[in-house]
């Protein structure tokens, strides 16, 4: 196995091209280190991509813009995603306890995961699109489009991630986060994510539900149902219970870790507080 380390993206394109489906991009490699180590003796070469200038955290009249290899302890600190709409970005990384990953883990590796981590069920609650880039040119998938199945996303041969991009939420708008797992060490069991905007009545004009970890497709989905309760309506307590029970559309898997009857329980509560919180954050 070859290891590289480009200085530029028109380097690593090439690597990309000679390789095809025998190399991988790394950054972080906290994932496959921990948890998929095997992968390694299926490839050929080894693109390190930390040093292409893809760490970075910027606003721009479409949102918020954030590089492929900015880390989640970055994500944590920086102002942008600490306070102010994005907040839960900052929100979602605390939920991970463990420092040593926080500071290795990129949110590029996080949404090409496409397994039970937390960011992209955050992710896809506002809407955010994957930049994607090669030697044939950029291209902007949906966060929802990107995920194709346990493990599996969109990302061709000679594809790598650039940016996340997420758009500029409306105003009075608040998210919230919740997640079930055994230990900080341990793979969420459940993580949920809630979003929601009120116009100036305080009746709720948007609305995203997200369960992931927990579902029998094995990537991060929107609760149809829930989101539907609570559009239109002015959001209180009983409202927020009606929307978590109708999350029974997320179907659950049932594996060694925990039922699918525990899980979509679990869910349900996840959504109420995920919800509750999202309210109480609406500014």
């Amino acid at each position: 196995m070859e290891y590289y380390s480009p200085t530029d993206l028109n380097q690593a394109y090439s690597l990309l091209d000679k390789y095809g489906e025998d190399a991988i991009p790394i950054a972080g490699s906290t994932f496959y280190m921990g948890h998929r180590e095997e992968l390694f003796d299926e490839v050929e070469a080894v693109v390190d991509i930390k040093k292409l200038g893809l760490s970075y955290i910027r606003q721009d009249a479409d949102g918020l813009r954030i590089g492929a290899t900015t880390t989640l302890n970055e994500i944590f600190s920086h102002e942008l995603t600490s306070q102010g709409p994005f907040a839960i970005l900052a929100t979602t990384v605390r939920e991970l306890n463990i420092n040593e990953v926080r500071n290795m883990a990129t949110i590029g590796g996080e949404v090409c995961i496409a397994g039970e981590v937390d960011m992209p069920t955050t992710l896809l609650a506002y809407d955010a699109s994957i930049v994607i880039g090669s030697s044939k040119g950029v291209r902007e998938i949906s966060m929802s489009d990107f995920h194709i199945g346990y493990l599996n996303n969109a990302l061709e041969p000679g594809e790598m991630v650039l940016e996340v991009h997420i758009p500029q939420p409306p105003a009075n708008t608040g998210a919230g986060f919740a997640k079930f797992e055994r230990t900080a060490a341990d793979l969420p069991i459940v993580n949920v994510a809630a979003r929601v905007s009120l116009d100036e009545t305080g009746i709720c004009i948007a609305a995203r539900v997200v369960a992931g970890a927990a579902t029998l497709s094995g990537v991060p989905e929107r609760s149809r149902a829930a989101e539907a309760v609570l559009l239109n309506q002015a959001i209180d307590g009983a409202l927020i219970e009606t929307a978590a029970a109708a999350s029974a559309d997320i179907v659950c898997i049932h594996d060694f870790r925990a039922s699918a009857e525990i899980r979509s329980l679990w869910v349900k509560c996840g959504i109420e507080d995920a919800l509750k919180r999202a309210v109480a954050a609406v500014q």
